[in-house]
């Protein structure tokens, strides 16, 4: 069974957070989530998406070319009418 404890608190510019939590909470593992609301204007879903992005892995091989997707697609389409 899983709990909840909820506390609000104000983020400091070291961005260090040490929190107490009562002695009703076990010890043992916990996950902590951090839920904060974005006020900078520049944040927009194309930069969000593009952070995304730059987060991937780099790999050395390469995707299917747009004639392998294509062909791939018509052989797919032709075996439907089979």
């Amino acid at each position: 069974m899983q709990a909840y404890y909820k506390i609000e608190t104000d983020i400091p510019r070291d961005h260090q957070l040490h929190i107490q939590l009562p002695d009703t909470i076990p010890a043992g593992r916990a996950k902590i989530a951090v839920i904060y609301e974005l006020t900078d204007a520049k944040v927009t879903e194309d930069s969000l998406m593009t952070e995304f992005l730059k987060s991937l892995p780099v790999t050395k091989t390469q995707g299917l070319s747009v004639e392998q997707i294509q062909a791939y697609i018509t052989e797919e389409r032709a075996s439907w009418e089979d």
